[in-house]
């Protein structure tokens, strides 16, 4: 069962970070299409530090949950 529960954790959280880094995509070029506006160098700046951060948060979360699968529930009587 904490297997089955860590799988779809691991699995949730991926969707999630897949969705944010979209989303950082989608600002990168939103700010890319009007660059000749002022500011436009904004979104790019926010969309690429929010796509290092959610995948940085990713890749922690994942080795955690990795782990956790592969610690075993015996006890050494």
């Amino acid at each position: 069962m904490k297997n089955a529960f860590l799988w779809v954790l691991l699995i949730f959280s991926a969707l999630v970070a897949a969705y944010l880094v979209f989303l950082g995509v989608i600002s990168i070029s939103a700010g890319l299409q009007h660059s000749e506006q002022g500011g436009s160098w904004m979104p790019v700046l926010a969309g690429s530090a929010g796509i290092l951060a959610v995948l940085w948060i990713l890749f922690r979360v994942a080795r955690s949950l990795v782990q956790a699968l592969r610690k075993t529930d015996r006890l050494n009587v």
